[in-house]
Parts: C-alpha cells; structure tokens; sequence
C-alpha cells in the first residue's frame, strides 16, 4: 500500500510560500513573490527580499507542510496563509514541492551563507 492509498498527502523537504494575493502592500513584498525552505535552510530568489513579519506568520506551518499529512488536512484543502497586517491582507499559499530526482535545487544562496559572506 502506498502513501496515496492510506490517504496521507506525503510532506516535502521542500516547501515553497508564494504572495497570491495582497490588497495594500507596505513594503517591497508583491503578488508572485516567493521564498523556499529546504530542510531547515530558507531561500530567496537572487536580489530579492520578502516581509519578515509574514515570514514569522508563516514558518510554523511549513514546517508542518513538511511532514505527512492527512489527505483531508485543512493545509492540503486550504494552503492559504495571511500575513499579520490585517489592513496589508497579504495571502500567502504554502505548498510542497516534489523534486525529480537529482533535480537541482533554488538557485539563490541560503541567505544564512549570503550573510556569513562580509
């Protein structure tokens, strides 16, 4: 019996958060807007940045994205996040990212590596 078969929606080392929506922003977070956490190690795409405080909002329910999961999980249902600015609305989608095998990973640098640099 495989995973899919028990009803489990299998977790991901990799999960990506992506701004779907937001109605005011305040910084210089956008729609399409993107970062990945990788095991425990974050990344962004080159050159650009993404709200902390939405960051904050969202990493505990990466980390439950990163494991199993009832297929009937509100997270696997529902994948939205909202940011903590209530008046800001900025949605985010939380989902697993399932690599080919030997497939490459982010591209940017894990912005620990890019801050341990100077």
């Amino acid at each position: 019996m495989t995973v899919a078969d028990a009803g489990i929606s299998p977790g991901s080392e990799r999960v990506r958060v992506t701004v779907e929506r937001i109605d005011k922003p305040r910084g210089a977070t956008r729609v399409g807007d993107w970062f990945e956490v990788v095991g425990s190690r974050l990344f962004l795409p080159a050159g650009k940045s993404f709200c902390p405080y939405a960051m904050a909002a969202v990493f505990p329910i990466v980390v439950m994205r990163q494991a199993d999961l009832p297929a009937d999980s509100w997270l696997v249902r529902k994948p939205w996040i909202c940011g903590p600015d209530a008046e800001e609305n900025l949605v985010m989608r939380v989902e697993a990212v399932y690599d080919e095998p030997g497939a490459p990973e982010p591209e940017s640098e894990p912005e620990s590596a890019a801050g341990a640099a100077s």
